[in-house]
């Protein structure tokens, strides 16, 4: 029969382990919620009910060795019909562990709210709980109660008690890992920011919560390919993780360890007033790291977009004109280069081309020939990837980012040489 559950609460599995050793009874000591339970006992697994009530089965993995012992027959005898054996090899071999390693995956129905026992779990056991406790949780088949861990070893000799470690913290290091990865790789914070965010609200943490809100405007900047936001906000990112790092360091340990990771990869995108006079070739110098960031990390529509752009500011910027330029100015320039391009691949005349285009006419060789080979196989591409394959002989997905990582990316690196902007 099972322990009489908390009204309203919804049943619980609970997985554990058993093994050959004479175990030693003691007082097993729980904390939860402000509250003491204890269970005397020399089976932890016995404890897990009076520790959470509304357990309804104890799934104990079971060795052959194990099966036939007498310490399986007195567990019985303790746990009665809440125990079901789950049989597992003796783990002598990969094979073995893997097989394992199913057994735990498998022996929890989907949907439901499992407890972790690793008290007599043994050699890579615990390893492969853990494992199977993070795949469970991360594909959502079943909600994580806790890993917990009866530390016979840390007992109080004199009164015999037992501290039971609640280990489920340890298991969102997976999940820290994965955002940041998320975020590093993708520019995409949202899973980072949530942590952030919950462990702020957890702690009433604003300083947390804010930098997970930091974070966020980072992201969606990155993901919506606006560069002057993401020069701001990297710094403004900088600022939030700086003044979070002692809260850091006491409620978020995983993610302040990830924390310079993250200013590796983003604080050299931090540049402040982004579009002031001084600050225009340094400016355009990111944008370009932030193509080749676009490119590397496989978003070629981002770094299509801010490469044709990133022309047309440079251009304007070889021309004097103000950084920040309208709608039609920019219109303009881009018409220029356009008109050059088509003059120099006998397409119209040299009356065909705007002011603009007549102005670089008079650049070097050297700089034209740079600037329209790149607009022109630009230009291709990015017109290609605006129709989302619905033009008459649409390139492959494969050749448009092949052609936009390798010839594109080159020829912007040798005008961004030629212009001092690399």
């Amino acid at each position: 029969m099972a322990v009489a559950g908390v009204e309203g609460a919804c049943d619980l599995k609970a997985i554990s382990f058993l093994g050959l050793a004479r175990y030693s009874e003691t007082c097993y000591v729980y904390h939860h919620d402000g509250e003491e339970r204890t269970c005397v006992t020399p089976f932890f697994a016995e404890a897990l009910p009076h520790f959470f009530p509304n357990i309804d089965c104890v799934y104990v993995l079971v060795t052959p060795t194990v099966s036939s012992h007498e310490n399986l027959s007195a567990l019985h005898e303790r746990l009665g019909d809440l125990l079901e054996e789950v049989p597992i090899p003796e783990g002598h071999s990969e094979a073995e562990l893997w097989e394992i390693f199913n057994a735990l995956v498998a022996s929890v129905p989907d949907g439901e709210e499992v407890v972790f026992d690793i008290t007599n779990s043994f050699r890579s056991l615990p390893f492969l709980t853990f494992l199977a406790a993070a795949l469970l949780r991360g594909a959502q088949r079943v909600k994580l109660k806790a890993i917990i861990y009866g530390a016979f070893e840390a007992r109080d000799k004199e009164t015999n008690r037992t501290p039971v470690f609640d280990l489920t913290p340890f298991v969102t290091l997976l999940d820290w890992l994965t955002a940041t990865n998320q975020f590093i790789y993708t520019g995409d914070a949202r899973y980072l920011a949530r942590l952030l965010t919950r462990e702020g609200a957890m702690r009433h943490s604003s300083v947390l919560k804010k930098a997970g809100n930091q974070l966020q405007s980072l992201s969606l900047a990155m993901m919506l390919c606006r560069p002057l936001e993401v020069m701001e906000e990297a710094g403004n990112l900088k600022g939030a993780l700086r003044r979070a790092e002692p809260e850091l360091s006491q409620w978020a340990q995983p993610f302040g360890l990830l924390a310079e990771r993250i200013q590796a990869e983003y604080a050299a995108r931090s540049l402040p007033q982004p579009t002031a006079p001084d600050n225009v070739a340094a400016n355009l110098t990111q944008q370009l790291a932030l193509i080749h960031w676009y490119l590397d990390n496989n978003q070629i529509i981002q770094a299509m977009s801010l490469a044709r752009e990133w022309i047309v500011t440079a251009v304007g910027y070889r021309l004097g004109q103000d950084f920040a330029l309208g709608v039609k100015e920019r219109e303009q320039l881009g018409r220029g280069v356009e008109g050059l391009s088509r003059l120099r691949s006998k397409r119209c005349v040299a009356d065909d081309v705007n002011e603009i285009g007549q102005q670089l006419l008079t650049w070097s060789e050297e700089e034209q020939k740079a600037l329209t080979q790149l607009w022109a196989m630009l230009t291709g591409v990015r017109n290609d990837l605006d129709h989302v394959g619905m033009n008459p002989g649409p390139s492959k997905a494969a050749k448009l980012a092949r052609k936009a990582r390798e010839k594109i990316w080159a020829s912007l690196e040798t005008l961004a040489e030629l212009w001092h902007l690399s």
